[in-house]
């Protein structure tokens, strides 16, 4: 006699934790809440994903996490009373090329039944009822599918969640502190059948997430991006899951590169911006020589953070104690006499920001600019502050001209060359105080530079 296989919620819940979560698909890999992109969570093996729902003003589901449609298409408007779906469907909606200049622009915003009918058979999904009224609606289609050991719906308000507990399929109430609403009490939720609470690692604490997992609450810790910030998180069992926009390379299953994969056209694992940047990581050039670039004198770059953009390339790292970066560049053009290409490395993957007023406390590390004057300087970052610890001034950058660097890292010192220009043309910096765990970023700022040939040696 064959034993029938659990449901793919219960096989979840039997695994060890913490489990992985592709939040939204996995943003940082593909366009978010696209079937491409949680296409992509299911063949890169994540234990679930996480999807949002909004109902739109002629009552049906669409995938899509902002209120409007304006990040993320090329379509305008706010989408609980002004999206419907035929407008949603029409023409070549293009919910693509916003995320990286590759990708198609013909991407469409899902319909949340085609997403359940195609993703839900085959990974567990966490349906996020991101408007109020679309809990209904959602558990609905759900169950039509008989889909209920399949999903587990999420919500900001409890009154999303009844039809769920209703219908038996589990839910899990967004607490970004560890608070339970005004008046509520973790052990009504529990009794009303939500046993599941999501709270964001930046406003809750680990105490706060042991003592839910201690009162009987499943914990989802929401949007985890750096191995740093996971490394914080407790570990004594009470994180139930890790929801991630880059789950694969936060659990350190990713695996690490030695070279560039710019001629994937595409993002790879580790790669995020700092926060003022949101979404904007660059553009590629794909082709015989394949090209990565920044442009910080584009007109949101300029408003937002001072000229000033950067990437963290997260699957060159963590780094050996001692290494040699090397690595192509071409200033595309520059807008201030102090314009300059720069290679951070920082001790753990933290964000940094070379903007005045970047949130960049918790950077340790070294700064290298190559400004575009032809003027080297060496910074050694301590709690996010930069002190010039060497400089040397090289002939000035053609624009347009290949240049090629080098940063040596050894025991005891930072070597820098620019080795395609004439002498003086290396820096030697005598500091051996970061050392292993390094993550590279590559800025720029008042520059449009691109990269191609990173290699670590």
């Amino acid at each position: 006699m064959t034993t029938p296989t659990p449901p793919l919620w219960t096989l979840l819940e039997n695994q060890p934790g913490p489990r992985w979560i592709a939040h939204r698909g996995g943003s940082l890999l593909a366009p978010e809440n696209t079937i491409e992109a949680l296409r992509a969570a299911d063949q890169l093996g994540a234990d679930a994903a996480e999807m949002d729902v909004y109902v739109v003003a002629d009552g049906g589901l669409m995938v899509m996490h902002d209120g409007t449609v304006d990040r993320t298409t090329n379509l305008t408007g706010t989408q609980s009373t002004a999206l419907t779906v035929p407008a949603a469907l029409r023409g070549r909606v293009d919910a693509g090329s916003w995320f990286c200049n590759t990708w198609p622009s013909d991407l469409r915003i899902p319909v949340f039944a085609d997403v359940c009918a195609d993703i839900a058979p085959r990974l567990p999904l966490i349906v996020h009822c991101n408007n109020h009224g679309s809990g209904n609606p959602a558990v609905a289609e759900i169950v039509r599918q008989d889909l209920g050991g399949r999903v587990l719906v999420m919500g900001w308000w409890e009154s999303e969640l009844v039809a769920a507990r209703a219908a038996g399929i589990p839910s899990l109430l967004l607490c970004p502190d560890g608070t339970p609403p005004a008046g509520q009490t973790w052990n009504g939720l529990l009794a009303a059948g939500t046993a599941y609470v999501g709270v964001d690692y930046t406003q809750t604490s680990a105490a706060t997430i042991t003592s839910l997992a201690a009162a009987g609450l499943r914990v989802m810790v929401y949007t985890v991006n750096s191995r740093t910030d996971y490394a914080a998180l407790p570990k004594d069992g009470s994180v139930w899951a890790v929801i991630s926009d880059d789950p694969w390379y936060v659990r350190g299953t990713a695996p690490m590169r030695t070279k560039d994969l710019f001629s994937a056209g595409t993002f790879f694992h580790g790669m995020s911006a700092p926060t003022d940047l949101v979404d904007y990581r660059g553009s590629f050039t794909p082709g015989a020589t394949s090209w990565w670039g920044l442009d910080g004198t584009r007109a949101d770059v300029t408003a937002d953070n001072d000229s000033y953009a950067s990437c963290r390339h997260g699957y060159l790292g963590p780094l050996a104690s001692t290494f040699t970066v090397d690595t192509d560049l071409v200033f595309d053009s520059a807008s201030s006499g102090t314009a300059s290409a720069q290679l951070t490395l920082t001790v753990g993957d933290v964000p940094y920001d070379d903007h005045p007023s970047g949130s960049s406390t918790a950077a340790n590390g070294y700064n290298v600019l190559l400004r575009q004057s032809g003027v080297i300087d060496v910074y050694k970052v301590a709690a996010g502050t930069p002190t010039k610890v060497g400089t040397v001034t090289t002939a000035a950058v053609t624009i347009g001209a290949v240049q090629h660097l080098r940063v040596q890292v050894t025991a005891t010192s930072l070597i820098v060359t620019r080795t395609n220009a004439a002498t003086p043309n290396s820096v030697t910096v005598s500091d051996a105080t970061y050392r292993g765990t390094m993550y590279p970023h590559l800025g720029v700022r008042h520059a449009s530079t691109r990269w191609s040939a990173l290699t670590i040696s």
